[in-house]
């Protein structure tokens, strides 16, 4: 057996190699370490615990929130688990406020040690204080990881990619943040070498076929490339051409064409929507666009030059990116009963300064619950 496993190399070339550790070559993985590895662990020690139908009827009844999945049917029937679709990630995100009132204190603790130090791991920069954050999500996690020994759910930790978790902190400082070696990003070249190389072969003997059509995508790409390359040293000597048009970025906050309510008195959208305190806001609003507003007590007084508005029960919300991806487009909804449903709030996290802390919403002083539809 140990001759299979060595391969009859006995003597690996870089033994006598001065200021080498070859384990330092095993760089961490955040999807096959801890989403694929840890994470999983985390999701079967809770449904052991509480049962898969307690945990999925727990996740059921969750309100729908900004950048959260909503897993209406649970998670336990759930197949073909990927960490780059992000299910496991949006499971990440809701999988502790489960837990709550089912697993006593140390076992949520530990819980929340290792989800904080996957997410910390993630950080796309790091300095002291953040490796500071990432060791103490790991010593939580000791702390208080005897639980699940209690419990039955494990008989030791002896688990690799539990002790992988040891060597982040030294990884990052010798190696940069982690999404310099993360499998993630590769994982999208399945689709391009495998599964659309499967589907251009006749499905018979497609290994050579496949090679040579990936082959083929790979010069008609360099040609590509090189015709692009050529035009652009063509109209370098050319006069430069006036700069296209700025787009600019898309608005922030978009609302549909047509509202969903259109023409509703005031006093009725302060008795139905539960906004007993609309009219006297819009007030202070106005007063703060004139040219020489008055004080607060002072437009309390003043008579609303309308008494009617348009109602709208959502808006489409931008975030900021700070990358080159596409995009990101949430709703954020804010609809009361009818006899279609239940009534819907979503909560915004408002940022009215710049002293947001890394690990909490520390600036993020305002919770603003769209309780009026505007």
């Amino acid at each position: 057996m140990l001759h299979d496993v060595s391969g009859s190399v006995y003597t690996p070339f870089w033994t006598d190699f001065p200021h080498t550790d070859i384990h330092l070559a095993i760089t961490p993985d955040v999807l096959h370490q801890l989403y694929q590895g840890v994470f999983k662990h985390i999701v079967n020690w809770c449904e052991r615990t509480m049962s898969s139908n307690e945990l999925d009827c727990r996740i059921r009844c969750l309100p729908p929130a900004y950048g959260v999945r909503h897993f209406k049917n649970g998670i336990s029937a759930l197949s073909q688990i990927s960490g780059t679709e992000p299910l496991q990630k949006n499971m990440a995100k809701i999988l502790l406020g489960c837990l709550v009132g089912i697993l006593p204190k140390q076992g949520i603790l530990a819980c929340r040690g290792l989800l904080d130090f996957i997410y910390i791991s993630q950080y796309s920069t790091h300095d002291d204080s953040t490796l500071k954050y990432l060791q103490d999500a790991l010593d939580l996690f000791h702390q208080n990881k005897e639980y699940f020994i209690h419990t039955h759910m494990r008989d030791h930790f002896n688990i690799p990619k539990f002790h992988s978790l040891l060597h982040y902190v030294q990884s990052i400082k010798l190696l940069g943040t982690t999404d310099n070696y993360n499998t993630e990003m590769f994982e999208r070249l399945h689709i391009d070498f495998a599964k659309e190389g499967w589907r251009a072969s006749n499905q018979c003997d497609e290994f050579p076929q496949m090679t040579r059509w990936l082959s083929r995508q790979e010069k008609m790409s360099s040609f590509k490339s090189y015709i692009t390359w050529m035009d652009t040293q063509k109209t370098s000597n050319l006069p430069p051409a006036s700069p296209p048009p700025h787009k600019g970025m898309p608005n922030t906050i978009s609302l549909s064409k047509s509202p969903t309510h259109s023409g509703k008195l005031i006093r009725d959208i302060e008795q139905q929507h539960h906004a007993p305190g609309l009219s006297a806001r819009l007030k202070e609003y106005l007063n703060t666009l004139l040219p020489n507003p008055t004080s607060s007590r002072s437009a309390l007084q003043h008579v609303l030059p309308f008494d009617r508005l348009d109602i709208f029960h959502s808006f489409k919300f931008h975030p900021a990116e700070i990358t080159d991806d596409q995009q990101q487009c949430d709703t954020i909804k804010a609809a009361p009963a009818n006899s279609k449903g239940s009534s819907r709030f979503d909560t915004v996290v408002v940022l009215h300064g710049e002293s947001a802390e890394s690990t909490g919403l520390s600036g993020m002083s305002t919770l603003l619950s769209l309780y009026n539809d505007l």
